[in-house]
């Protein structure tokens, strides 16, 4: 997406670490999009690499080791991006018990309608339905 005119710009999720000095701890994220690696350096903000690979970018096959098979098999189920399963391993990891991943949604409506996996203890989960309507 290189040399287009006008330059295409394009958003995809990533899941980053805040810490306490509310800065965001720096990562490498393989863009799902154009497949190159950015440099994501703050909220909503990267610029890109020259690589189309890695070392440091995890995969789910190695995030997998970390959890559960329960918790792998949901999130294999629903067809999670990366950064739903770096953010299941970081709550699972810290042991941030109580906290929630969105696992689907869709907008119909004007409401949004889907599922998300609470993650209650080493082998305590439940999936509930979500629905709400956001107001801007």
């Amino acid at each position: 997406m290189r040399g287009k005119n006008p330059p295409l710009f394009h958003s995809f999720v990533v899941f980053s670490v805040i810490g306490d000095d509310e800065i965001v701890q720096e990562k490498f994220a393989q863009c799902n999009n154009c497949g190159i690696i950015h440099r994501v350096y703050d909220i909503c903000k990267s610029e890109l690499t020259n690589k189309e690979s890695h070392a440091s970018i995890p995969t789910i096959s190695d995030i997998s080791l970390s959890l559960p098979s329960e918790l792998n098999s949901v999130l294999s189920t629903y067809k999670c991006d990366i950064s739903v399963w770096e953010h299941v391993q970081f709550i699972y990891v810290l042991e941030r018990w109580g906290e929630s991943v969105v696992l689907s949604k869709e907008i119909d409506n004007g409401t949004i309608n889907g599922k998300r996996l609470v993650i209650e203890g080493h082998s305590k989960f439940r999936i509930e339905p979500i629905s709400y309507t956001e107001i801007f």
